[in-house]
């Protein structure tokens, strides 16, 4: 059985990663500092814990739920499923209806909704510094009847309340992951 392409590509940034220096060395440096400040050794003289390095590459999958991020990817649309049996309209989607234990339908939903519940958040990540104020809260889609946990931009705002409506945005780069849309409050 062959490997993969991404599996090879993963070895191959493996290898490079190792024999890096640069990182090797700043690495190393920074492990030497914590063992010359005694994170080593446990104050209670219990036991002892050595800082080492790990790189590790990894792979997981989707599942029944591919289809929801390979559309956010590559279309910039909205999936949600629907129960065959109730009709029940699950977004994110389901492989199997909550109530009634049924197998699920794909159906594309409205990037416009409603926050379900919200809080601003002023403390961010490097990633959303310049984001900050922004709110993080359940938003639930015109067509759908249950809500998804995302970020939501506030705009000019610095708060936002249950009932605001919101619009879908898609990052210009999408890469197949939760946070390539967000919501936007819709003036």
């Amino acid at each position: 059985m062959s490997e993969s392409v991404s599996t090879n590509k993963a070895k191959e940034t493996v290898r490079k990663e190792i024999r890096s220096e640069p990182l090797e060395t700043q690495i190393d440096r920074i492990m030497e500092l914590q063992l010359e400040k005694g994170y080593g050794i446990p104050n209670d003289g219990t036991y002892f814990e050595v800082p080492d390095k790990m790189v590790m590459f990894y792979k997981y999958s989707y599942g029944m739920q591919s289809r929801f991020f390979r559309e956010v990817k590559e279309n910039a649309r909205l999936m949600a499923s629907v129960c065959r049996k109730c009709g029940t309209v699950y977004f994110p989607p389901r492989a199997h209806c909550g109530e009634c234990y049924v197998e699920t339908e794909w159906r594309e939903i409205s990037h416009e909704g409603i926050v379900m519940h919200a809080t601003t958040s002023w403390y961010a990540t490097s990633e959303f510094f310049d984001k900050v104020p922004y709110a993080v809260g359940y938003v639930k889609p015109l067509d759908a009847d249950t809500g998804i946990l995302q970020r939501i931009d506030l705009g000019i705002r610095e708060t936002i309340k249950p009932g605001t409506r919101v619009i879908a945005v898609f990052a210009e780069k999408r890469k197949g992951k939760a946070s390539d849309f967000w919501y936007r409050v819709k003036e």
